[in-house]
């Protein structure tokens, strides 16, 4: 062998080393999810109960108290079941338990995405997606039936992964997706999906499937979900092929959301001038209502007795559609420069004293659990 040959063969046996010393890392790094069991989703249950009630007893919310109260209910009803068997793996605990385990983890992982997209959310939207919440557990708990590959729903999102509990009303197009687990076996027919009130009731525009996969099924609803508030639910019949036996239909799988009421902002100001070193009231109103995302308002306002400022001051209140409100500025600045407050739910103040005009201009949904 010549001394090239010889070092190709010791830097092909130093880099099969470097490779298998790599390998040996991944795979001793490398960890295995547990098996999910019936005690580890109580321990969870548990925790999403005490988190949403801590959240209820902060912002005074009788319906996540209640909300809170039926996962305590449901953790009870889940431990009674159980019995023994909560230490298991649920692939091996009868058809019965694993679907009530399966159930009450959508519970918890819903709860867990409402306190996370609630932070921040104004007036109505944050009642629409306490109510949106509290249907989605009371229809996770009062549901029944069970089979080997029963779906059930564990989340409802934007097809950005975006977690939603509530619709704005109207009819603008609508895109999400059911996620959950049984949702749809290949070998069969595309599941069934419709759309009801809170009675049951068809409504009057349906979500088309756009595609479906065993955990996840995309929905478009073209002409929005209506503007009739209240709740709806998602009605999902999937069905399953069993040997010998052909494709059967599965127990019924539920969504719930809630269409929330009509944006409704109203935004008054009180404007001063710093005359001679006083200040005096300069003009004070209320603005046309905002009444969409994204539009604006203006006032203009009349000369006041001061003729050359040398400085302006404005507040702003903020009245939303539920009847709370909030207060921010004065802010003060030079006679000749704009003025800008940032208001709650995503709106914006602005005084030009060139044009002597008050704008407020309304972001997007500053809500991202509402659609």
């Amino acid at each position: 062998m010549n001394k090239r040959s010889a070092r190709d063969m010791r830097w092909i046996s130093r880099l099969g080393c470097g490779l298998l010393g790599a390998l040996m890392t991944s795979h001793a790094t490398a960890q295995i999810a547990p098996r999910l069991t019936g005690d580890a989703v109580l321990a969870k249950l548990v925790a999403a109960r005490q988190d949403l009630a801590a959240r209820a007893g902060a912002s005074h919310d009788g319906r996540l108290s209640t909300a809170s109260e039926r996962l305590g209910a449901m953790a009870d009803a889940l431990r009674k079941q159980l019995d023994s068997k909560g230490s298991q793996p649920i692939d091996i605990i009868d058809d019965s338990s694993r679907v009530a385990v399966l159930r009450a983890d959508a519970a918890v992982q819903r709860t867990r995405a409402y306190l996370d997209a609630a932070k921040g959310c104004p007036g109505s939207d944050a009642k629409a997606m306490a109510d949106g919440l509290a249907a989605t557990i009371d229809t996770l708990a009062a549901a029944s039936g069970a089979s080997k590959t029963t779906p059930v729903i564990s989340g409802v999102e934007t097809l950005d992964h975006r977690p939603l509990f509530a619709l704005h009303p109207g009819s603008a197009p609508i895109a999400l997706a059911l996620v959950g687990a049984n949702l749809s076996d290949a070998q069969c027919a595309d599941p069934q999906v419709t759309a009801t009130d809170a009675q049951g009731k068809l409504l009057a525009t349906q979500p088309q499937i756009t595609g479906v996969l065993p955990t996840r099924i995309e929905l478009k609803w073209p002409d929005g979900a209506g503007s009739e508030q209240g709740t709806v639910f998602v009605h999902v019949v999937t069905k399953h092929k069993v040997f010998l036996r052909g494709c059967s239909a599965q127990p019924e799988a539920l969504a719930a959301l809630q269409i929330a009421s009509p944006l409704r902002v109203s935004v008054s100001y009180e404007l001063a001038a710093v005359c001679n070193g006083q200040r005096v009231a300069a003009g004070s109103g209320q603005l046309p209502d905002i009444a969409a995302y994204g539009a604006t308002s203006s006032a203009q306002v009349p000369p006041s007795g001061c003729a050359d400022p040398s400085r302006y001051a404005i507040s702003a209140k903020v009245a939303l559609g539920d009847g709370s409100s909030s207060s921010v500025g004065p802010v003060e600045q030079s006679a000749v420069a704009d003025i800008t407050l940032g208001l709650p739910a995503g709106l914006t103040l602005s005084w030009s004293p060139s044009t002597r005009t008050v704008f407020v201009r309304s972001a997007g949904s500053v809500c991202k659990g509402v659609y």
